[in-house]
């Protein structure tokens, strides 16, 4: 199914209206990389409306082909490393290591799906903030008590299983709501699932 959904090319961005600061060419077939000098384009203001998603030429969606992600981070590095650029004036090779810093960025967010989620509900309008929802009590009593006793050294294994298995069905419910455009109920799993992750963290240092 998603070699089937359409991909996004920079070439089909609108262009930023920004002459090019090395040769003043208009010409925008490339977003980021001048179509006639070759010179690298700003960052600041290259990237300052372009998503994760499009940058990897994705529509967003919270499923993405993991072989496809890596072919592309590793294509977009090669275009944008800095010995690309080494017999330009040095302003390119700065330039260089801004977009190589966005990519990295971008692929380590898409390539978690916890992070990915979190991202694309960010950009539905939805900021994630531990504080803007009333958890239920029943429930922050329990990671209270279960991170007393990891902290005892107590049932430790049996604490992890279940909280590993409580992590993996709210990340298959994460990934149905936001299939399923139903974003607010996603974000307030996030937030009882970051609960999850930090007793995962928490077991992590006493195993």
């Amino acid at each position: 199914m998603l070699q089937s959904l359409i991909r996004f090319s920079f070439s089909k961005f609108v262009p930023s209206k920004v002459t090019c600061w090395n040769c003043k060419s208009n010409e925008f077939i490339n977003r980021f990389i001048c179509g006639q000098c070759k010179y690298l384009k700003e960052p600041s203001i290259q990237l300052q409306d372009v998503n994760y998603f499009e940058l990897f030429d994705l529509p967003i969606n919270i499923n993405v082909e993991t072989r496809y992600l890596e072919d592309k981070y590793r294509s977009l590095q090669l275009k944008f490393h800095p010995d690309r650029f080494v017999t330009m004036p040095p302003i390119n090779i700065s330039y260089s290591q801004e977009y190589s810093a966005f990519i990295n960025e971008a692929y380590s967010v898409l390539k978690n799906i916890h992070e990915r989620a979190e991202y694309i509900l960010s950009l539905k309008g939805f900021q994630i903030k531990e504080c803007s929802v009333l958890l239920d009590l029943e429930f922050m009593e329990e990671i209270l008590e279960l991170q007393s006793q990891v902290q005892r050294s107590e049932n430790i294994n049996q604490i992890n299983l279940k909280n590993n298995q409580e992590i993996e069905k709210m990340t298959k419910q994460i990934i149905s709501d936001i299939s399923n455009e139903q974003y607010e109920k996603a974000y307030e799993i996030i937030l009882y699932l970051k609960y999850r992750q930090r007793l995962r963290d928490q077991i992590l240092l006493h195993i």
